[in-house]
């Protein structure tokens, strides 16, 4: 994984959740996030806090190989103030002038600290809804950048849950595949909670079966491959199946260590 331009492994695409510890990770993520928007010929959206300057956004891409001043020139990158990017009217305003423009598509992204200044914390939950109902339905692709120290607890859970398949972190994420939900990255005492609350959205949200594809994780510790089988366990006593699918070896061995592929109503598929 090169930890130094993605802030964690997946695509950068569809409803994302990016959880930095760190203002290095948050600016890695939105460099990897901008890059791919105008790559692909995407008109890329971001919000500007109060405080904030269009400069302090080019510098920071500037420092990942990005020529944003060019972007902001040609109108490929909009710098919106809070007001404009949360409009009365909602957030297709600005999306069907991007349309309007010739973009084939759209992609948007806020510091969620920085929106909480302009918007009542009880209402976000409802934009967060809303964002995923665009996603689904709109050729937009939103990031929501939200601190690892200030999201804990139900928190946690409620966004995790919002970002299931888009969940983006230093050495950890998430993302879709035909078959289920993939993992990424390393599952250990480092993200615990977020594993937790993955984990567990996934098993509320599915029918009978739940996939999740292990090929892309490089790292799992004991203790992540018993909650695994403790966090499936109401699922699996109702009926579901778990498959884990196409560990490597190394994660292989742990989950056989712990007799994860003993438990009924788990299935261990290997590559």
């Amino acid at each position: 994984m090169a930890a130094d331009r993605d802030a964690a492994p997946g695509v950068w695409d569809g409803h994302l959740l990016l959880l930095h510890a760190t203002e290095r990770e948050r600016r890695t993520g939105v460099g990897s996030w901008v890059r791919r928007g105008l790559e692909l010929g995407e008109k890329v959206i971001y919000a500007e806090a109060p405080a904030a300057s269009a400069e302090s956004l080019v510098a920071v891409l500037a420092a990942d190989g990005i020529d944003a001043e060019t972007a902001l020139r040609d109108g490929r990158l909009a710098m919106l103030p809070l007001e404009e990017f949360y409009p009365p009217e909602g957030q297709h305003a600005p999306i069907q002038r991007s349309l309007a423009e010739g973009f084939s598509a759209v992609r948007m992204s806020v510091d969620v600290d920085a929106a909480l200044q302009w918007l009542l914390p009880s209402t976000y939950p409802a934009i967060e809804r809303g964002v995923e109902e665009m996603v689904r339905t709109l050729p937009v692709s939103v990031m929501c950048q939200y601190s690892r120290s200030a999201t804990t607890g139900p928190g946690l859970d409620a966004i995790v849950a919002d970002h299931l398949t888009g969940v983006r972190q230093a050495s950890f994420g998430t993302s879709p595949n035909s078959h289920g939900l993939v993992l990424h990255g390393e599952l250990d005492v480092s993200n615990r909670d977020v594993i937790d609350a993955v984990v567990s959205a996934a098993v509320a949200g599915v029918g009978k079966v739940l996939t999740l594809d292990l090929a892309d994780v490089a790292f799992l510790d004991v203790d992540s491959g018993r909650r695994l089988e403790g966090l499936s366990r109401d699922f699996r006593a109702a009926g579901g199946l778990l498959r884990l699918l196409a560990p490597r070896p190394n994660v292989e061995r742990v989950l056989r260590l712990v007799k994860v592929d003993e438990r009924a109503g788990i299935s261990l598929a290997v590559a």
